[in-house]
């Protein structure tokens, strides 16, 4: 333990500063998801099988909507896409105070997205799938269970 102890002390750091640096991305990273919406057949596949739900898609408006924080980039939304709406770019999303909120739609370029930043006083709500109660983006404890009181008698 000494050793790599003294190994590390007098040795480069790994890690990067960044932002300020940029990292090394290898080339088997997923990166983050962006869409095409002139392709869109507004099938609602991505949204329904997103694990996290972090996709909205609004047909009359004929957005796409995704919660940056929320997206855990595991490829289900592209994978199900029949038409190839959306892909895996290799490439992190900016470093950000605010969380944020990206909007595509079918009045921008492919690719391109409108930015909605949400300021921490506010709550995004989560959508709800068929029979879920309704809750906040926060993290919700549940109370302790009630327990029998010890001290009286059997």
């Amino acid at each position: 333990m000494l050793k790599s102890t003294l190994k590390n002390l007098f040795s480069r750091p790994v890690t990067v500063l960044y932002p300020y640096e940029k990292a090394d991305i290898p080339d088997t990273n997923r990166g983050r998801v962006v869409w095409e919406m002139q392709k869109c057949i507004w099938c609602r596949l991505c949204e329904k099988n997103c694990p996290t739900l972090a996709i909205t898609t609004d047909k009359a408006r004929k957005t796409q909507t995704i919660v940056r924080a929320r997206c855990i980039a595991c490829r289900t939304c592209v994978d199900v896409c029949p038409t190839n709406t959306i892909s895996m770019e290799p490439k992190y999303s900016e470093a950000v105070y605010l969380r944020e909120i990206h909007v595509y739609g079918l009045d921008l370029k492919p690719f391109e997205y409108q930015v909605i930043q949400v300021p921490p006083s506010e709550k995004v709500p989560l959508k709800k799938r068929p029979g879920e109660p309704e809750v906040l983006d926060e993290v919700v404890t549940a109370p302790a269970p009630e327990r029998p009181d010890d001290t009286e008698p059997a």
